[in-house]
Formats: C-alpha cells, structure tokens, sequence
C-alpha cells in the first residue's frame, strides 16, 4: 500500500516502533499513543538530514521535488531577510538544506550506489510501502513501512523477495562507539525484522523471510556496509514482539500501565571502577 508518511504515523495501528515504546516504558507508550499528552518534539537536524538520505538513495527522482538548497543569505540584514523569505515562499513545501549538508546527502547517496551489494539489492522494488493487517482483538491493527520492497528478488537472493532497511551511522570502524554491529541489537533491529517479516508474508502471502540493512556513514569516507539477519536473530525477534504484544493487550485490556517499578535500588561499584 502507497500513504503518506503523515497518514502511516496518523494510524491508530502497533508499529514497530510503538511496541518498542511499550518495551521501553508502558507509561511513556500511554502518554504518548493513548493519552496523547506529550507534545511532538520539534524535528531535529538529525532527523531531517536522515530523511533526505532516504529520499535521495530510495527515490532518487522524488528528491528535487521534496528538497532544495538555500540560498546563500545573510540574513542578518533587511535585504537578506527579505530575499530568504522570498526564497522560501517560491519552494514552500519544500525542505531547505544548506550547501554542506546538500552534499553530505549526495555523497552518502553516491557511497551506496557504489557498492555493489546494496546497489543490487536496491536495483529493482517499491520504496516506503506501508503494510497493515487488522487484528480480532484489543490490538485492531499491525503494521510496518518498508524502506524498500523487492517481490522479484535479485541474483543474490535466487529471486526471493526481501526487504532492506537503510541506516545512517556515525562510524563502521570496528572500535567506534556503539559499533553497528553490536548496536543493532541494542537498538531491537532483530526485533524490527521479526515485527516486519511476518507481517508482509500475511498481508503479501508469499514467504518473505530476508531482511537486509544498508549502514552508510555519514562523513568521509562515507562507508559502507551491508548485514543480514540470521533467521536465528528474527526468530528471536519475533518471539520477543510476541510476549510484548501479549503485555500491551493486557495492558489495554486491564488499563494498566506500569512506570518504573516502585522499590529500592542499590548501586554497587562496576567491575571496571574497580580495576
């Protein structure tokens, strides 16, 4: 299904990310979806310069249309302010990215279609596809939204269909903090291909069973890498969304949603503190 990223956040349905709000904090998942009374945080440089990333690697056509470059203003005076405001009003609906930043997305769009496993992967399928089954019971709906779809599958896959992920990181050197590999877990990545795959092969009917992140870093020499999840990971993966699944159903059955539990914690000195 093709909507509007506006209209997928809009929907009522469990996403990944929202069960992984629950898993986190029931009480900050009620605050934020049932209650609805934490304010939206304003859009953070990071997040925007991640989504033009995505726009420019997955819809490579759509990205003049969604984004442009501003001017090189000083807008410290009148005429400066004046000229901005112009500027903006001729593209409004646009995103304005400053010249730095307009060739931090290109270089780390030309970083992926140089390598020639992502390339391939990214060769053939349908960007940013939502997919949404209901359910007959207190969670009405699932769904998730692909990064990039392939039904055809590739020389890679022997004509599998799989899905790909993009991620953006600070650094793929082995020793860098939060190193990909060791964060994906961290991060429930393995939870995010059990939440996913599942639910395309019931909405799609096929057997969809690989699930491929492109990391791509995000200053020079802009790399990149390439990962599979093991079926063992998304098996745990997904048996881990199940349990939370059966946890946020209770919850909103019983309307009850845990904060932090309410009892003495002791804090003893860490092994490494005490080397």
């Amino acid at each position: 299904m093709n909507e509007s990223i506006q209209d997928y956040h809009a929907n009522v349905a469990i996403s990944h990310s929202k069960l992984e709000c629950y898993r986190r904090r029931p009480a900050l998942y009620y605050k934020k979806y049932i209650a609805k009374t934490l304010a939206q945080p304003e859009e953070s440089t990071a997040f925007r310069l991640g989504s033009a990333v995505h726009c420019a690697i997955l819809e490579e056509k759509e990205f003049t249309a969604r984004y442009v470059q501003k001017p090189d203003l000083d807008r410290r005076t009148k005429e400066g302010k004046a000229a901005y405001a112009e500027f903006a009003a001729q593209h409004e609906g646009k995103t304005l990215l400053d010249a730095d930043e307009l060739a931090q997305v290109v270089a780390m769009r030309e970083a992926v279609a140089a390598h020639p496993i992502a390339s391939q992967l990214l060769a053939d399928g349908m960007p940013e596809m939502t997919w949404r089954k209901e359910q007959k019971n207190a969670l009405s709906a699932l769904q998730c939204r692909t990064d990039w779809f392939s039904s055809l599958g590739c020389e890679m896959t022997n004509g599998e269909p799989y899905v790909v992920d993009i991620k953006t990181v600070e650094s793929l050197d082995s020793d860098a903090f939060r190193n990909f590999e060791r964060a994906a877990f961290s991060y429930g990545y393995h939870r995010q291909a059990g939440f996913y795959l599942p639910l395309i092969n019931e909405v799609f009917k096929w057997s969809v069973s690989r699930m491929y992140y492109v990391a791509v870093e995000k200053c020079e020499p802009y790399g990149v890498a390439v990962y599979k999840l093991s079926d063992d990971a998304i098996a745990r993966g997904q048996d881990e969304n199940i349990a939370d699944l059966i946890r946020l159903k209770r919850s909103i059955e019983d309307n009850n949603w845990p904060n932090i539990e309410p009892v003495l914690h002791e804090l003893s000195l860490p092994a490494w503190y005490k080397s």
